[in-house]
């Protein structure tokens, strides 16, 4: 009813809006929320964060002081990402939020929502590679353009699905940008698009396959501000190993041309289609003057490089001294033993077995405090790795560890994409495109 009685256009989020910033409060009706829209004027008494945009994002614990237990068990009323009254429903264990074993929550969006934001539609601009940096938080590499201008020139109407004739693989995540598919969704619905359940913020999907297996190809950095990447891929219903492809899209899409001829399923249609495909890809290539590269050596280089696999195969990098060893430390398990303990973790019922167990782990955690006071932040990005890419089943572990390691190595743009993901992890990678709707 207060709603109807003023002039101003009601927000679509209306009571769920999660925005405090007073300029949008006066902007947009908020029905069912008036109360907060009347006090928003009024100096919060919590400690507040702020998105990019420069918008309040609601309230924040202060950081407990070092040396702290890192699994303190939180306010009743605090939400899992630290912010009051998101937190988990009442009917949770305490036991569960005590050991770090709560689950995501899953997607906290519904499918008849409009994801265009009025004011995210007024920051975008005539560039398109910025818009992309500013909504995916991450710059692409000039084959990424490359090969839209590629899809464009095979398909006008519709370039990302050019590949869906000859392989059954479909463009996605910021190439929804760049086909007008994501105009107004903020950045914090876009690190999301495509995201599948196992996909660290290190990996950006750009191409999707076989909905069966869940396989998807994305770009793969260390470094959100690094220009240095690679082509990588996943299968997210299978599990969580992440394989290396190639050193551009190109030569990604190249194997996967070589994989399909193998197939001795495919019609003599499809064999066409992906010969034809194989044949203007390579033309393109010659034309652009690209370099292939050699898989094979593209993965010794990526071996020297990293300093510990990971669950996911793949590796971490991070900057390490070799004379001072500072930078990185071994967790004291390899991942085959740290897997068997977090497996019995997440198999026991019973809240005393389980906490038994859980000690062993709450030491290593211990240990990366340790590493983190010392300067060893690579320590704790592998354990929380680790702990993300084993399941949901140590959902607060991983908020608590994770987006602490991006921060202390200076990657914020991946402590974001993490925050984001960690809200609505779920098995389903989410699509707010607007022509999804």
């Amino acid at each position: 009813f207060g709603a109807a009685m003023t002039s101003k256009p009601i927000c679509k989020y209306g009571a769920a809006c999660y925005r405090k910033n007073p300029n949008h409060l006066r902007q947009f009706a908020h029905p069912g929320r008036e109360e907060k829209v009347e006090s928003a004027g009024r100096e919060p008494k919590t400690v507040t964060t702020q998105n990019p945009e420069g918008e309040s994002r609601g309230p924040e614990r202060v950081p407990a002081a070092e040396g702290s237990p890192p699994t303190k068990r939180p306010r009743r009323d605090e939400g899992r990402d630290g912010y009051e009254g998101e937190g988990r429903d009442k009917g949770e264990s305490g036991d569960e939020e005590r050991l770090g074993l709560s689950k995501s929550r899953g997607s906290d969006w519904s499918a008849t929502e409009s994801f265009v934001d009025a004011e995210e539609l007024a920051l975008e601009s005539g560039d398109v590679r910025e818009n992309v940096r500013r909504k995916f938080l991450v710059d692409l590499p000039e084959d990424f353009y490359q090969f839209w201008d590629f899809c464009k020139a095979l398909n006008p109407l519709q370039p990302e699905a050019a590949l869906q004739p000859a392989l059954g693989l479909e463009l996605g995540g910021p190439y929804h940008v760049l086909a007008g598919r994501l105009r107004g969704v903020p950045w914090q619905r876009c690190v999301l698009q495509h995201r599948y359940f196992y996909d660290p913020p290190e990996f950006l999907t750009v191409i999707r396959g076989d909905q069966t297996t869940g396989f998807h190809m994305g770009y793969f950095r260390d470094d959100p501000k690094s220009s240095s990447c690679f082509v990588a891929s996943n299968c997210a219903k299978v599990n969580c190993e992440i394989q290396l492809e190639a050193e551009n899209i190109f030569a990604a899409v190249k194997i996967q041309i070589a994989s399909r001829l193998e197939d001795k399923s495919l019609s003599e249609e499809q064999k066409k289609n992906a010969r034809e495909l194989e044949s203007k890809l390579a033309s393109e290539v010659k034309k652009l003057g690209l370099k292939m590269g050699d898989p094979k050596e593209l993965a010794r280089q990526r071996r020297k490089a990293v300093l510990a696999k990971c669950f996911h195969k793949i590796g971490i990098v991070v900057p390490y001294d070799k004379t001072t060893e500072l930078g990185y430390r071994p967790l004291p398990m390899n991942d085959r033993e740290l897997q068997r303990l977090l497996n019995k973790i997440a198999s026991f019922t019973d809240p005393v077995k389980r906490a038994e167990h859980f000690e062993a782990l709450q030491e290593i955690i211990t240990f990366v405090q340790f590493a983190n006071d010392e300067c060893d932040y690579g320590m704790g990005l592998e354990l929380g790795l680790d702990l993300f890419c084993h399941g949901d089943q140590f959902h607060n572990v991983v908020c608590h560890l994770l987006p602490l390691a991006y921060e202390l190595l200076g990657r914020e743009e991946f402590k974001k994409i993490i925050q984001e993901h960690l809200k609505c992890r779920d098995r389903v990678p989410a699509d707010f495109s607007v022509m999804h709707l």
